[in-house]
């Protein structure tokens, strides 16, 4: 049996603040099986992506161009228990946007990313990274699984970082190590 898709969410047009995050490429990992081993976590950093995150193993990358020409980086690791994903992705013209038009940006996407997982927000908090605003939130999968991520806007470029797993204490592990080079 096939976990639902864990959407990873990127930014569809910067100028549209009503539909701003957008489901686009879908990972699927089968029902969670427990390891019988911990499998080691090693530090990935990513130079052009300007930010470090500890996880276990070699996450895969992917690139594409959206519509508007901007370009969208996701880094992601799969395996028989949990599934762990960064994303980022650079918004032109920011400077543009007010300061409301980029709070609505950050409230809306956990709503955002629950609705193109078909997944069910359970929380939603502000956060920040290294001074930077972010929103941390829960979700819930129909299959009843937990999981959790946070997104953050760091000058003019919105990361996306999500873990989910059947190890809570893993997902946490992963959100707390990301952080900006």
């Amino acid at each position: 049996m096939k976990l639902k898709t864990l959407a990873i969410i990127i930014l569809a047009t910067p100028l549209c603040l009503s539909t701003p995050l957008r489901a686009e490429t879908l990972v699927k990992f089968p029902l969670p099986v427990l390891l019988t081993q911990e499998t080691s976590w090693n530090e990935f950093s990513s130079k052009q992506g300007g930010f470090a995150v500890s996880m276990p193993g070699t996450p895969k990358q992917e690139t594409g161009t959206n519509q508007d020409g901007s370009t969208e980086h996701s880094f992601s690791l799969t395996s028989n228990n949990s599934a762990f994903l960064i994303h980022y992705s650079d918004i032109p013209k920011i400077e543009k946007l007010t300061k409301e038009e980029i709070t609505k940006l950050l409230d809306n996407a956990p709503n955002d990313f629950a609705k193109g997982a078909n997944a069910t927000l359970v929380t939603a908090k502000n956060v920040s990274l290294d001074g930077y605003p972010g929103k941390e939130f829960e979700f819930i999968l129909g299959e009843g699984i937990n999981g959790k991520g946070r997104v953050y806007l760091v000058n003019n470029r919105l990361y996306i970082v999500v873990g989910m797993t059947t190890q809570p204490g893993n997902v946490q592990k992963f959100l707390d190590s990301f952080r900006l080079l």
